[in-house]
């Protein structure tokens, strides 16, 4: 009995891609900072900073909160601001030429701030930037993952702490496969170290994995990113 109650739980945790799709629509926006990712350069032939930069998503989510309010599918950002990281201009830039082609994360705020040109500009202001690892394309749910501190003799072991990237969803999960996303050995094995310390993000779907201490469930990341390191600590 107690051995289904606990299986009853777990799958009450497992939200699918579809899933998340299907509540984004009727769930608002966090109103917290949010992970977003690009999804294509802005084209339009206007004056900067209405025009120009590129557009973003809140991943996870049907819509995302623009700078000026507004739900849309995806929002304009002319400029990154990442003042609140010990980063150069250099260093941004460097950052940028993964984030623009959507092989980065961030977290941060849309906002509109006042440009050098006086007028408002609908800027990321970013708290955590990081780059993908694999030449893959991102599909599936956006997770943070991290070692959380559990020690089995045996597997499957539920070692490993997974949150849904933009809503309050938290499980512990048994496995995470970064090999699967094409990423070269040595990115696979930094991917695997950071989880005791940065952790990482990832974006994949979960399959069932069996052991001497029964089934659990394993990420199979399609994707995944690590923070960015600025050049001065490399």
């Amino acid at each position: 009995m107690l051995k289904q109650l606990a299986s009853s739980a777990v799958a009450c945790l497992v939200l699918s891609s579809t899933a998340l799709a299907q509540t984004s629509d009727v769930i608002s926006p966090a109103p917290f900072s949010s992970h977003y990712i690009a999804t294509r350069p802005d084209l339009r032939k206007c004056a900067f900073p209405t025009c120009g930069g590129y557009f973003v998503k809140a991943v996870n989510r049907a819509l995302t909160r623009c700078a000026d309010g507004s739900l849309q599918k995806e929002c304009h950002v002319a400029t990154l601001n990442a003042n609140a990281l010990p980063w150069s201009d250099a260093d941004l830039a460097a950052f940028e030429q993964s984030f623009t082609p959507g092989q980065g994360l961030v977290r941060g705020k849309l906002v509109a701030l006042k440009s050098s040109t006086g007028l408002k500009a609908d800027t990321l202001v970013i708290t955590e930037g990081w780059v993908a690892q694999a030449d893959s394309k991102a599909l599936g749910v956006f997770y943070q993952l991290k070692n959380n501190g559990i020690a089995c003799i045996t597997t499957p072991c539920p070692s490993i702490s997974e949150t849904t990237l933009n809503y309050p969803i938290s499980r512990n999960i048994h496995g995470l496969d970064l090999a699967a996303s094409g990423a070269k050995p040595a990115q696979v094995a930094a991917g695997l170290q950071a989880l005791g310390s940065t952790g990482v993000l990832a974006a994949g779907g979960h399959k069932t994995i069996t052991g001497p201490a029964g089934q659990g469930q394993q990420l199979v990341a399609k994707q995944f990113y690590l923070p960015f390191v600025p050049a001065k600590t490399r």
